[in-house]
């Protein structure tokens, strides 16, 4: 009988461990690893050592992050929180967010003797751990940009467009009306110098012809 006790015993030990592995396998997640390093930015100044370990478990080894036409890797971003670690750094999260899958939007706010400032990331992650970041309200900039100019650069295709338009059309009708969405000051444009020189000639000969 006491045989069984201690049997019984050991299947219900080896099945609480394999339980409480499986919990922390769980919660093994990308946001388990952002949240326990984000918790030592607590305003304590310390050697970045002490949470090496933490970070290479955040940061992949092909990590890297776009930033104004520059590349940051992962190397460059342990040299930025090794300073801010000196420098007693608080970060505050402000928001989480997934979007999808493999991407996190991340707001917080960062706070130390240098600087007081709110950093927005959408970040991309790979097994775990951070491969990929962006500014997406730099990233939407940069779209609008380039949404601009290739508009300016189909600018001067559309004029010639509306010259040509204007040289098929009817010599004598108004040129202002000719184009309705073009600018006030571009209607007509050179084709209505000449249209107006041809009609003040006809206006000049019907004139000679009364004398």
């Amino acid at each position: 009988m006491g045989l069984f006790r201690h049997h019984h015993r050991h299947h219900t030990d080896t099945a609480t461990t394999e339980a409480n592995a499986e919990a922390a396998q769980e919660q093994d997640t990308f946001e388990t690893h952002f949240l326990r390093y984000l918790r030592t930015f607590d305003g304590s100044k310390r050697e970045f050592s002490e949470v090496e370990a933490l970070f290479n478990q955040l940061y992949d080894d092909d990590f890297y992050e776009s930033k104004n036409d520059t590349l940051i890797t992962k190397d460059q971003v342990k040299q930025s929180h090794t300073r801010l670690f000196e420098l007693g750094s608080k970060v505050t999260l402000i928001h989480f967010k997934h979007k999808g899958v493999n991407h996190v939007d991340i707001k917080y706010r960062l706070v130390n003797a240098e600087c007081d400032r709110t950093i927005h990331q959408l970040i991309t992650t790979k097994d775990r751990k951070i491969i990929r970041a962006e500014n997406p309200d730099q990233a939407k900039q940069e779209r609008e940009i380039h949404r601009e100019e290739v508009r300016m650069e189909e600018c001067p295709r559309r004029e010639v467009r509306r010259e040509e338009r204007m040289m098929c059309d009817d010599p004598y009708a108004d040129p202002y009306m000719m184009d309705p969405y073009a600018e006030p000051c571009r209607r007509g444009g050179l084709m209505h110098d000449i249209r107006r020189d041809e009609r003040r000639v006809r206006r000049d000969e019907r004139m000679c012809r009364r004398f």
